[in-house]
Order: structure tokens, then sequence, then C-alpha cells
């Protein structure tokens, strides 16, 4: 469904037909089931009264209203069914010289026609100045604003027609802004070695970058073609971002992002500089376009998106393939990065796992060859505490004449977030013995201890995701989940040895796994299964980690947790450790690892040897 205005004219002709006496704004959709299209007057219709409103595909694309032409576009059949002129081969298209109404929209009939004797109309004068003239005219203006203005609002809510301020009110839907007069622009210049053999075009919206590291990147704000015989062409480009940052020197612009086919070389022979007007509603809508396309995510082209907004990174760097029937769900990726320092393309290969995170498919695995750690998962909540079965409360006795009952508390706090560094976990056990001195000293004489009270303390913690919380008197030698109540009247809880500490300390293994391949794991691309083994040992190992329970790890159980599969066998398994809080990497292979329930375990690595050809993946 569209909005159209409708024209001045047509008011009028509503208004002064209605007024006179006439029958106007009779109704029909341009539908075959809607046939005949039959006027409501049984007779007495005057044919050269018939006038007919409806819409028509305008020059630019969109819809307009137009008055059609009797016995051109229509004819009047049977005295009172509206019938469009048909081609005698094809009747469902217009004659050569008929226009017809858009299919589905819905067309206007005004019409006369003669009346009883005695049922004339009270106005009857449509002569120009006259009062019945005059009056049909000013109100048929007042509609035809008001119809414009709603085309208008209709009009702001579509990319393709919103204008101005309107549109940019669109574009901050998907959080783009108009870009202003900070933001650099320039010209570039594409060419080739040899003479153009046909005419080539470069697109608004063309990505350029410059060779230095971090990367400026630019756009092109306008289509150019390069004609048939020509070395080059101009076109201007704008920075993506605001700021210096886009101001760069003459020759610095050197990269196509994603290539023009039969172009060869870009530069830009000038420094660019600060723009000297704000980017034209044509360029933000392509820019709106694109990032739509990104947003959706999900498919190969938002993935190709993410990743050339990485700096240097151009499409044809980036080679996506899948074989839906032997390896289903799984995304196979090249990407060819840009060449920099080591500290540097650390940190630019998480940003590129961070992207193919952020866009892929649920439940579609991507494999790349980004050399960069797999990401540690969030934080798991604590096992806890079994629940003590029997009465509700533990009952303790003062010491001496005072009758100061001292209570021990054993804490074992999770933190939200992996990886902490050690001023954050000895926040969170301060704050957490902190919160337990306070609890104790806060009880009155003879007062309860309630236990759920005290977790629920605890867990209120800033930055704490589960609580592990044990407890009992002094003289009690079992440690207890219960409420604990003094036995005298006059007892009254004090604080005894209270221990608080912040699990998920985060202990990352990097394992090397030697496998024997079998059945379907010795056929077809030994690269493949070797990677296939890889992420299914990876997977395997951490979900089984994830709910280890033992008391130790060391390299007979952490080979028993790699799991069985029918295309390979495990071997032989070893595996080098490094505590990430701690900032300690062991360099002992194989260590044997105590498990107190503070530990989060992190498969970071995994390195598949073929026991056959002994090569690694």
């Amino acid at each position: 469904m569209s909005y159209v205005a409708e024209p001045y004219a047509q008011f009028v002709d509503d208004l002064l037909t209605g007024l006179t006496g006439g029958y106007i704004r009779e109704s029909f959709r341009m539908l075959e089931a809607e046939k005949p299209f039959r006027l409501s007057a049984d007779s007495g219709i005057l044919p050269n009264s018939v006038r007919v409103f409806g819409q028509v595909e305008a020059a630019n694309g969109g819809r307009e209203f137009r008055r059609f032409t009797l016995k051109t576009d229509f004819t009047l059949s049977n005295g009172r069914d509206i019938t469009w002129q048909a081609d005698p081969g094809h009747p469902d298209s217009p004659s050569a010289d008929a226009l017809w109404p858009v299919e589905g929209s819905v067309f206007y009939v005004n019409y006369e026609a003669n009346r009883p004797a005695g049922a004339a109309p009270l106005l009857t004068d449509r002569s120009p100045g006259s009062v019945t003239r005059l009056l049909a005219e000013s109100i048929g203006r007042e509609y035809a604003v008001l119809s414009g203005q709603l085309e208008k609002v209709y009009q702001a809510g579509f990319l393709d027609t919103a204008t101005g301020r309107d549109l940019d009110n669109l574009v901050a839907l998907v959080g783009l802004t108009r870009k202003s007069r900070s933001v650099a622009g320039g010209t570039v210049t594409f060419s080739r070695r040899t003479p153009a053999p046909a005419d080539i075009t470069i697109a608004v919206g063309t990505r350029l970058s410059t060779h230095d590291v971090p990367a400026a990147t630019f756009e092109t704000t306008a289509t150019a073609t390069l004609q048939r015989g020509r070395l080059s062409v101009d076109v201007p480009v704008q920075a993506l971002v605001g700021g210096s940052s886009g101001v760069v020197l003459a020759g610095s612009i050197v990269a196509v992002n994603r290539p023009v086919l039969g172009i060869d070389t870009v530069t830009n022979t000038e420094a660019t500089r600060f723009a000297g007007q704000e980017e034209g509603d044509a360029a933000l809508r392509m820019r709106a376009r694109r990032s739509l396309d990104h947003a959706g995510k999900a498919t190969v082209g938002a993935l190709v998106g993410a990743l050339t907004s990485l700096p240097g990174v151009r499409e044809k760097d980036i080679r996506f393939s899948e074989d839906p029937i032997e390896h289903p769900g799984i995304v196979n990726l090249d990407l060819a990065l840009p060449k920099m320092p080591s500290e540097q393309a650390k940190s630019y290969e998480q940003r590129a796992i961070d992207l193919l995170e952020e866009s892929r498919p649920v439940g579609v695995r991507i494999r790349h060859n980004i050399k960069a750690s797999l990401p540690p998962g969030e934080a798991n909540p604590g096992s806890g505490y079994a629940r003590v079965v029997g009465d509700p409360v533990t009952l303790g006795n003062g010491s001496g004449d005072s009758l100061h009952m001292p209570v021990n508390v054993n804490v074992t706090l999770q933190p939200v977030t992996l990886a902490l560094i050690p001023e954050e976990r000895e926040r969170l056990a301060r704050l957490g013995k902190q919160v337990v001195e306070d609890f104790i000293a806060d009880a009155g004489l003879g007062e309860t201890l309630v236990y759920n009270r005290l977790v629920s303390l605890l867990i209120g913690i800033d930055g704490v995701l589960d609580v592990g919380l044990e407890w009992r008197p002094t003289q009690s030698t079992l440690w207890d989940t219960r409420n604990i109540m003094p036995n005298q009247t006059g007892a009254r809880p004090i604080v005894g040895t209270i221990d608080v500490r912040v699990g998920n300390a985060l202990v990352a293994l990097d394992v090397t796994v030697t496998v024997r391949f079998t059945g379907a794991g010795t056929t077809g691309n030994s690269d493949d299964n070797a990677s296939n083994a890889a992420l299914e040992i990876g997977s395997d190992l951490q979900q089984a980690l994830d709910s280890f329970a033992g008391g130790k790890i060391d390299q007979t159980t952490l080979q028993s947790l790699a799991g069985a599969s029918e295309s390979y066998q495990v071997t032989k398994l070893e595996y080098r450790v490094e505590y990430v809080d701690a900032g300690v990497r062991v360099n002992q292979m194989n260590p044997t690892l105590p498990y107190t329930g503070l530990e989060r375990f992190w498969v970071r690595h995994v390195n598949v040897k073929d026991e056959g050809k002994g090569s690694t993946t």
C-alpha cells in the first residue's frame, strides 16, 4: 500500500459536482475479480460527463494521479459500465493508445445523470466566479494542501523518498549521522595501464584505504565512469570518520578495498582537506543501505562487510567456502591480513575474530586461518554446597562468661568476568569479608543468623555472579549451610575466622593432540579433516572441563576427556598451562593441576597432529 497526494483539480471537481447534484467518487479497485465496474445510477447517465481519476506509474518510479480520457482509455458500456480499452490480442493489457490504472489500485468516477422531474438540485451555477465554484475551489485548496502534506509524511518514512531532516531521523535508526564539514574529502584517480576496452563504472560507496597503519578509510561519494579508450577518471571521495585522521598527503590513498574490474591503480594526486559542504542525501542513502546489509548479519555479505571495515582489508583478501553435504553448519574462511608489527597484529587479529563472532549466524561455525585464541566463554556459576537435611538451624553455645558465640565463615565468590586482574580479585575478596563482618556484627543478643540473608548480601556485591557459603560456630566441627541460633538467650554472635576466596580463576590450556584418522577421516582433504578434529576435540574438552568435579587434572585425565569419534582416535595428548589472572606461564609440559573448585579451565588452542603424516594443524 502506498499513499499518493490527490491533485487540486480532482478535489474541485468532486466538490463542484457534488454541490450541483452530480454523482462523485464512486470507487472501484482495478482487479479482474471486481468486474464489471458498474455505476450506481440505474439510467440516464450522461456519457460525456463521466470523469475517471486514478493512479498510474510516474516517470520517477512512483505513482501519480491522472484523469483518464473517454474513448481512449475507457468507454461506457451498457450505459453504466466502465470498460477499459484492451489490446484485442491480449485482453489483460491496455490497447496501444490506452492507459490503465495501476493493478490493484482504486480509481474514482464522477458523472451526471438525468434526475426525475422535480428533483433538480438547488445549486446549478458552475461558471467561473460563481459562489458555488469559489466555494468549491477554496475548500479544494485546503484539501489539496493537506493531501500533499500527508504524502510528505508518508515519504519521510522510507529511505528512497525521505530527504533532509526526515532522512537524518530515518538513518539514525541504524546508527548513522550525516557527515558534516569536519569530514575530510578530496579526489582520487582510478587508472589503467592501457586504454579501457569498454566503459568501466566505479560505484558510489567504493571504499579506499591508505597504506599507513592504522589505515585511513575513504569512500567515493558519486558514481563515475571510465569511458572507453580513456586511461583514467577522477572521482570525489570522503573519509568515513570525521576529524584530522582523514587529512592525508598526496599519494597516500593507494588501496581499493573492493577491487573494481578493469582498474589497475588508484591514488590521490592532492592532499585531502576538510569538506566545504555537508553530505548529500544520495550519499547518505547509500551509506544507510550498506549499513542495513551489514546489520542484517547471518549472511556471507554481512560477514564480508564486517571484515572489510578493518583498515587495509579488501574484498579480494576474503574468501568464503562451504560444503553443506560433507560438513554441514561449517563455513571456511581464508583471510589475508595486512602486514604489521607483531604487537599490533595481535589486537588486529582479535578484532577480526570479534567481528566474525558478532556477525556469524547462530549455530554456524566459522573455520578460519586467523591465528588468535579461542574465546574463553562466559563465567559459570559455582556448584554451591549441598543443603543439609534435618533441623533448619544449628545451635551454637557462647564461650565463657561473656556469652559471645564466635562464628567461622568460608565464602567462595564467583565473579561475573573471567581473567580478572589481581587488583580486582583482591577487591572482591576484601568486599566479601567486609560484608560478612558487618552482617555478624549487626546481630544482637540471642539473634539467629539467617543463612539466605547473608547469601543475598554477598551476591549483591558488584561483579559477583554466584556465591558459595558455609559456616559454623567455633565450638562445632561440622561446616553447615543452615541458620545459626545461639543456644543461650543472652549469647551474641561475633566474628570468628573468615576465609573469602574468589573463584573463576582462568587457567589456559594449549593442547597438542596426536590422532589416528579412521573411517571418514581418511577420505577428503586431510587439512580439513585435521581442522574438524581440532574443533571437535576442543569443544569436547571444554564441555567436560566445565562440569569437571575431580580433584586434579593430569595428562591421563585430560586425554580421557577428549572424547571419541568415528573419524579419528586420540593416541597422545600433551598440554602447556598458563595462569591468566596471575600472568604466570608454566614451562613444564603436562603438569598436574590441582582442582579446588576456584579454577576455570579454558581450552585456548588445540593443535592436531596426524599420526600417519606428522603434520600439525
